[in-house]
């Protein structure tokens, strides 16, 4: 029988340090930055400067040498105070990150992944195409390689962070005639909007709001050196899976973070807001909400840290981190919701933060794969483990 997880004491301590950055950089700015739309490129970058953008890489790439039950913590924590940076975090250690870290050269994992992880370099990862979202097989964007360099040329949309990133890694067909998940490759652009054909065309408006940088991008013969391609050539799908164990256990952990804080925002409202000469938690409706909240963050949150437990063992998570993500992202929209239903009038407003704990939510259950897909590879797992 597996023996239970548990968080020690350096956890718990990952816990403060995350918190105590969150209300001193994050929580004074995150309303102005949402009223205004403003991407907050100087709090992406200070995370990094803090150590909690490369918490499970190791030390001589510049990370934190720490495991993922602390890289869960730290997303969760920062997803409580804002979405948007946790999700920052979770691109460089998921689907950029990690494919830098176990499969790159040497030059690319102490020079790209160490300016990720020291904030030096905001990352994107360009895989989603007009026409090859869950079907990342269908993907059309192609690499060519002209003696030493590789020439892009492709469509990408929902690229995050694509329009401000200092690094992108592309995903990209190298092999002619290969279809399917064959012949994908990942190939790294530093610095993409200086170089001559890639191009911003525009970011894309979404439910998260207007602070959020999800862009539609175009590469028309950009080259870049054929160093540039990480790892094997046609091998980038088996990266991307590995890749995406990573994201969707961060992705879960965003949720457990939204979760966290719509409760909370719920829990004090209840306790403050009085009718018919009580407070409103008194109300049997309003109580078992908040009690339905508490539990269902607190499994989400033990889920989470489940995965992050096995994958800190050596395992691979791929069924684990599925089921973490969709059970948190879900229960994070659930909680969200009611928590607008709690507050009211006043959750409906922009005054309190559950509106926007509530639009964050539905974009965790989407991204990384939505949760129909996570649902398959859970139900795949299931006959073939």
């Amino acid at each position: 029988m597996r023996e239970r997880f548990e968080l020690t004491e350096r956890h718990e301590r990952q816990r403060e340090q995350v918190r105590e950055f969150c209300e001193r950089e994050i929580e004074p700015v995150v309303e102005h930055h949402e009223r205004e739309g403003i991407f907050p490129e100087e709090i992406v970058r200070s995370v990094g400067e803090a150590g909690l953008t490369g918490v499970p890489f190791p030390t001589d790439v510049g990370g934190e040498g720490k495991d993922y039950r602390s890289f869960a913590v730290t997303v969760e924590e920062l997803a409580r105070s804002w979405k948007l940076v946790a999700g920052a975090v979770n691109i460089a250690c998921g689907l950029v990150g990690y494919p830098l870290e176990r499969f790159g050269d040497d030059t690319q994992r102490e020079q790209w992944l160490g300016n990720v992880c020291a904030g030096e370099w905001i990352p994107a990862f360009a895989l989603t195409e007009p026409e090859a979202g869950s079907d990342a097989a269908g993907l059309e964007t192609t690499a060519q390689r002209d003696g030493d360099q590789w020439v892009l040329d492709g469509h990408k949309v929902w690229t995050t962070h694509g329009a401000v990133a200092d690094f992108i890694l592309v995903v990209a067909r190298t092999s002619e005639g290969e279809r399917g998940h064959d012949g994908i490759s990942l190939i790294g652009v530093p610095n993409p909007h200086d170089r001559d054909g890639v191009k911003v065309v525009r970011n894309i408006p979404c439910m998260e709001g207007d602070a959020a940088v999800e862009s539609e991008l175009r590469f028309d013969s950009v080259r870049v050196p054929a160093e540039n391609l990480v790892g094997e050539e046609g091998r980038g799908f088996r990266y991307i899976m590995e890749g995406l164990d990573i994201g969707r256990l961060g992705t879960a952990a965003q949720g457990v973070g939204i979760a966290q804080g719509a409760f909370e925002t719920s829990k004090e409202f209840a306790d403050e807001r009085e009718q018919f000469g009580q407070p409103i938690r008194e109300f049997q409706g309003v109580g078992f909400t908040l009690a339905d909240m508490a539990t269902e963050t607190e499994a989400a949150r033990l889920l989470t840290l489940a995965a992050a437990d096995a994958r800190d063992r050596g395992e691979r998570i791929t069924k684990e981190a599925a089921m973490a993500k969709t059970f948190a992202t879900d229960a994070a929209m659930e909680i969200a919701t009611d928590a607008v239903q709690v507050l009211g009038s006043r959750g409906y407003s922009r005054d309190y933060p559950v509106e926007r704990y509530m639009r964050e939510a539905k974009g965790t259950q989407i991204y990384d794969g939505t949760n129909e897909i996570n649902r398959l590879v859970v139900l795949n797992r299931l006959y073939t483990e």
